[in-house]
């Protein structure tokens, strides 16, 4: 009796160990598939995210993750973040980690999680709770459970399973879960076909599942993951923020409930009210009174991003930011609207999504898609866009940051989708002249003007304010030649619509063109040679997207040495493509050699089957600008 009582207990043991063994090493990083783990920086092995609604003011949002370090890059997929809020209740965070063969090595205590404001050192109520991983070596896997609740509905945040290059994914969840009649709305992206939907049951669960997802390699001229990999954007149809109900069933619908948030809070102090008519006084037309009043917000305020206020929508009256003198973009936005309202000057507060590679908005699926505001003048002959959150702006230029995209203007009767100012290829333009004079051992002396406009403004406008000392370290930083030494600069600049900036710059080279056995070897482009070819892709998924379009022309004379005689001189090189044309000419007169370069680069997207066309474009590009003229040197 004793002796089977012992073999029992042996079973036993022998079933607990198997069982421990099966919970510890489910996680070894040899379990994941090799057609995973290639290219992969790290493996999500499981996902799943509920969003539990129980009304219009009230949800949970659960998310747990076990994610597969496998390298150094991936371990940003380590973190362990909650972001919370006013509006966005921390409930609980939880977190493991295992070593590469899969057992527990450690475990998040409540002294491990850490508390700091989500935008440190600006005004927000919106803070985050993190985890600083431990003092692991790839690989290793983190496993983690966050739950929020939400207080009050806005938005819910969309379902991205894939968020990041060199990603792969084993099986990822997104359960949509009601528990009573809720109204909401889901854009299926990239799941084979787009589709938007309201859905509206009772006691139902939306359910959505991916599995076994390569990691999606990084494809030059993409701008986001995002367009490539399945997502799910999910908005509530009616919501009530902080007593302010509105709908997203339509872009008319959400602009009302913006504007209701913004509504009657312009009145400014008298004062203020008198130095904007004595401002005005005498100025002819609404144009340029718009364009005194915008400089005048510009000199009296400043830009200080700020969270608060209807979850971040709300701005500031227009007396409280007269008051502080600063504003974030909804604030200053909305003090310019109100200061034109004084001179009578029409505007209209804009929401945008703003950021040179941000994506572009979703045009029929109507939520909250935007993280900026800027003002929009209208007239009979033109638009004029103002961007408030900068003091150097000139009058009506938007920048690379805002222009070019679908904008949700606000009125009174609702929010109309508009289109920011294009800049073309004919606008953005640099244009540079240049008399270099070379001498005998390969020296160059170069006087060079060069005007940027358009979007190439920006290129040299971060310079105007800076002390020499700083301009000149730039200027050689950006030049990149070695031996040179800078003689003089000078700047000159006109802030109009579309802005212009002139330099001039002298400058001097040590030993530029190289000198060898009775010989000079010159390369003519001196200032804009293209080195980057794109990598070469044997299946590319995604669109080539050109968001710059521009022109460049440089015409160069060298002075040379009179015992020169060319030995060789490059043909006329010429490309002509669907993204632009490139042409570079060479030529030998009177002891002078000619070098004329123009570059026009096209905007626009093109098919992923185009994208070798756009590598052999550049990859002329690159020769020519490498090419080198050749001359005897007479003793």
């Amino acid at each position: 009796m004793k002796i089977q009582f012992i073999g029992i207990y042996v079973v036993f043991i022998l079933l607990l160990l198997n069982f421990s063994g099966f919970t510890q090493n489910k996680f070894a990083v040899s379990l994941i598939p090799d057609s995973l783990k290639k290219h992969a920086d790290a493996v999500i092995r499981y996902s799943k995210t509920d969003l539990i609604i129980k009304n219009s003011e009230d949800a949970r949002y659960k998310i747990k993750k076990i994610v597969t370090i496998l390298n150094k890059s991936g371990e940003n997929h380590a973190y362990i973040t909650a972001p919370y809020g006013k509006l966005r209740k921390f409930v609980s965070l939880k977190g493991k980690y295992y070593d590469k063969d899969g057992y527990l090595v450690d475990v998040v205590e409540k002294k491990d999680i850490k508390d700091i404001s989500n935008y440190e050192g600006l005004y927000s109520d919106s803070r985050l709770k993190y985890v600083e991983k431990p003092a692991l070596n790839p690989p290793y896997t983190v496993e983690y459970e966050i739950e929020l609740q939400f207080n009050g509905i806005l938005s819910f945040p969309d379902w991205h399973p894939v968020n990041a290059y060199n990603l792969a994914v084993e099986k990822a969840v997104l359960n949509i879960i009601q528990s009573s009649d809720y109204q909401y709305k889901i854009k299926e992206i990239n799941f084979g076909k787009n589709e938007t939907s309201e859905v509206t049951v009772r006691n139902s669960q939306n359910s959505w599942t991916v599995e076994n997802l390569k990691p999606v390699l990084h494809e030059p001229y993409n701008y986001s993951i995002l367009n490539i990999v399945p997502s799910v954007l999910i908005a509530p149809v009616n919501f009530k923020l902080e007593g302010y109900e509105g709908k997203t069933d339509t872009w008319q619908n959400f602009g009302k409930w913006i504007y209701k948030l913004n509504n009657g809070r312009d009145q400014l102090p008298e004062e203020t009210v008198s130095e904007i008519k004595n401002l005005i006084k005498g100025i002819p037309d609404d144009k340029s009174k718009a364009k005194a009043i915008y400089e005048y917000m510009q000199n009296k305020t400043r830009y200080v991003s700020i969270q608060l206020g209807i979850g971040g929508w709300q701005p500031f009256e227009a007396s409280v930011t007269d008051a502080n003198g600063y504003g974030d973009c909804k604030a200053l936005t909305y003090y310019t609207k109100s200061l034109l309202n004084v001179a009578g000057i029409k505007s209209y507060y804009t929401i945008i999504n703003a950021g040179r590679n941000a994506s572009p908005l979703v045009k029929d699926f109507p939520s909250p898609q935007f993280n900026h505001v800027i003002l929009c003048v209208p007239s009979e002959k033109d638009t004029v866009w103002l961007e408030c959150t900068s003091q150097k702006k000139p009058f009506g230029y938007l920048g690379d940051f805002t222009d070019d995209r679908n904008a949700l203007l606000i009125t009174q009767a609702g929010g109309k989708l508009v289109h920011t100012t294009s800049y073309s290829e004919e606008i953005n333009t640099q244009i540079r002249t240049a008399k270099i004079k070379l001498s005998v051992n390969g020296d160059i002396q170069a006087k060079i003007h060069t005007e940027y406009k358009g979007l190439q403004y920006d290129n040299v406008s971060g310079l105007f304010d800076l002390s020499d000392v700083k301009k000149e370290k730039r200027i050689k930083n950006r030049i990149s030649l070695p031996g040179i030494s800078i003689e003089n600069f000078e700047y000159t600049y006109t802030k109009d619509e579309i802005p212009s900036a002139n330099e001039n710059l002298n400058f001097n080279v040590k030993n530029y063109a190289s000198v060898s056995s009775g010989r000079l070897f010159l390369k003519p482009n001196l200032l804009n040679q293209k080195k980057h070819i794109p990598k070469q892709l044997r299946n590319r998924k995604s669109n080539v997207d050109l968001r710059f379009p521009y022109t460049d022309i440089d015409t160069l004379i060298y002075k040379l040495p009179n015992n020169l005689t060319a030995e060789y001189i490059p043909d006329t090189f010429e490309y002509k493509s669907e993204f632009g044309n490139f042409t570079a000419e060479i030529k030998v007169e009177n002891h002078n050699l000619l070098y004329i370069r123009k570059i026009v680069m096209h905007k626009g997207t093109f098919p992923a089957s185009d994208y070798n066309d756009l590598r052999n474009f550049f990859k002329f590009i690159v020769s020519s600008d490498k090419q080198t003229c050749v001359f005897k040197v007479a003793e």
